[in-house]
């Protein structure tokens, strides 16, 4: 399995434990949990990414872009692709204030 070498090669890169601030770096990180967030939807339910893409009418490319954080599905993306999986998806935008 190539892809899996290389997803844990990606997954790597991006999680470093380099404590950096820059928006950059925080918005990498929001991207490559939604990507895991995802892939391990889809892994749990048995169901490669070549069957997920043709269900939710995207490339299998795109959607191992956006597995492995490199791309942000839009909205209505997102949707497509919980309805692939037959699944929902909680996503919490924002941050509790600090009491």
């Amino acid at each position: 399995m190539a892809g899996h070498s290389r997803w844990k090669t990606i997954r790597t890169e991006r999680s470093r434990s380099e404590v950096v601030e820059h928006a950059e770096y925080i918005q990498a990180g929001l991207d490559l949990r939604l990507g895991e967030m995802i892939r391990s939807r889809r892994i749990e339910l048995g169901l490669t990414q070549a069957e997920v893409a043709r269900r939710a009418q995207i490339t299998q490319p795109a959607l191992s872009r956006i597995e492995g954080g490199g791309g942000v599905p839009t909205l209505a993306m997102l949707d497509r692709l919980a309805r692939a999986m037959e699944t929902t998806f909680t996503i919490t935008v924002g941050r509790n204030a600090a009491a």
